[in-house]
């Protein structure tokens, strides 16, 4: 804005100067014009009264002629207080010094020597002076307004000037200053984004005004902050995963003692409640197994083992696993195989595999249906999940893979979980270069999982 003020500013002065001058030419030029034309009217009251006072010689006609006298010498005295020209001033000096000769000659009643004719006659000399004055101050008035045309054009002419100038100055400072306001805001929006993804690794730098730096400066100790507290998670997640499992074990090799009778046979009523054991023992396991693969793949890029696996096996494999929960609630399961084989990590395609599945059993209700897939799509593998649960509410989709998360609609549930099995499968299938989605559907969940198929080389 201090260019475009400075121009107003200096328009404003160039405009106010205009004005004044304009004001003070025209004043002097209505006084100029009255007083010459005064001028005029009191010599042609001063010759009358004269040419009147010789004829008659009456003393009341000489008073009219020293009245007209002195209103001729006091515009005399205005005009010469008025700023002119140097021939103008010569003129004034000369009506002057001819108007108080003639003067003197009429109060003196010179005209014995000089005929008053000739007296007379002079007045028509001086009334020639006082014209030849009242032309020159108008060639004057013309002069000036010419000047102050020709400074009105010079002052529109610097404000254009100015205008052309300082508004694209103004735009370039302006640009200048946005450019320097906008880049911090750009850092600091991305800053903020690498904090909501959760990366604290980098420091937050914010060059700026002052304002924006002590921003940045406050933004970089809640990183700090941040990643201090994802230390602690992380640990704490460690440590507990580690401490659970030793107690864990116990249960599960002593849940398996009891399954398979060691101590002795058991009642219908005692195998099911070791069943019920052994079930959540397995599930428990899986859960802090999860643990364990997400502290990992949260400190460093999961890496892998790839070997030649076959989809359709280790989906079997795993079917396997839970067929005991399969049968307790009588899921009918729908496989379309076909038979497909890529490079991948087997224990963490396994993985994938046992998180979709395990999701689909524990949601799909009684008696209900799961469909699996697996088919080949242009060099790639694609394995699909659906099951016939309540399905995913529209406002848990985009946070579906975030870790921990386990949707709104699962609170009131009795089916709990860790919120970490999806987040994990997403975790392992973008190491592979792969994709998994959540697809449309009218019920259940409906999960695909596409894997790139390498060349295999014999």
């Amino acid at each position: 804005m201090l260019p475009l003020l400075f121009a107003f500013g200096n328009a404003s002065l160039y405009v106010d100067r205009l004005a004044e001058q304009s004001q003070s030419t025209l004043a002097q030029a209505v006084q100029a014009t009255r007083t010459s034309r005064v001028l005029i009217e009191q010599l042609n009251v001063m010759e009358r009264s004269a040419r009147q006072y010789f004829v008659l010689e009456d003393k009341l006609l000489l008073d009219n002629y020293q009245l007209a006298h002195d209103k001729f010498i006091g515009a005399i005295r205005e005009l010469s207080a008025i700023p002119l020209g140097k021939d103008q001033r010569q003129a004034l000096r000369q009506l002057t010094d001819d108007e108080s000769r003639l003067y003197n000659d009429i109060l003196i009643q010179t005209h014995a020597l000089t005929p008053p004719e000739t007296i007379v006659a002079e007045f028509y000399d001086l009334s020639g002076q006082a014209q030849e004055i009242l032309e020159e101050n108008n060639r004057l008035i013309d002069r000036e307004s010419q000047a102050l045309s020709d400074a009105a054009q010079k002052t529109q002419q610097m404000m254009l000037q100015q205008t052309v100038t300082l508004v694209p100055v103004a735009l370039i400072v302006a640009l200048i200053i946005t450019f320097l306001v906008a880049q911090p805001i750009r850092r600091m929006d991305a800053a903020i984004r690498r904090l909501g993804e959760g990366k604290y690794s980098e420091p937050i730098s914010i060059d700026g005004p002052g304002d924006l730096h002590s921003l940045g400066e406050r933004l970089n100790w809640l990183r700090g902050q941040l990643e201090e507290l994802e230390q602690q998670k992380q640990r704490f997640l460690r440590h507990i995963s580690h401490e659970l499992k030793t107690p864990l074990t116990a249960i599960r090799e002593g849940s398996e003692l009891l399954h398979d009778e060691v101590g002795g046979t058991l009642t219908p009523q005692q195998r099911e409640i070791a069943e019920i054991i052994r079930e959540s023992s397995v599930r428990l396991q899986k859960m802090i197994e999860n643990l364990l693969s997400f502290t990992a793949v949260q400190f460093q890029k999961p890496t892998l083992r790839k070997e030649l696996v076959s989809v359709n096996k280790l989906m079997e494999k795993v079917l396997e696993s839970y067929a005991l929960s399969i049968s307790s609630k009588e899921i009918n399961i729908i496989k379309d195989f076909i038979p497909q084989r890529l490079r991948a990590d087997k224990e963490k395609l396994q993985t994938i595999l046992d998180n979709l599945i395990s999701n689909a059993i524990k949601y799909t209700p009684q008696s209900g249906t799961i469909h699996l897939s697996i088919k080949d799509s242009e060099h790639a593998v694609v394995i699909e999940v659906h099951d016939g649960g309540p399905g995913v509410m529209a406002a848990d989709r985009a946070r579906l893979f975030d870790p921990f998360y386990r949707g709104s609609g699962v609170q009131d549930s009795l089916i709990k979980g860790s919120g970490l099995g999806l987040s994990i499968a997403k975790e392992y299938v973008d190491a592979h270069g792969g994709e998994i989605t959540l697809l449309p559907s009218t019920q259940g969940a409906h999960f695909r999982v596409y894997l790139p198929v390498e060349p295999i080389t014999l």
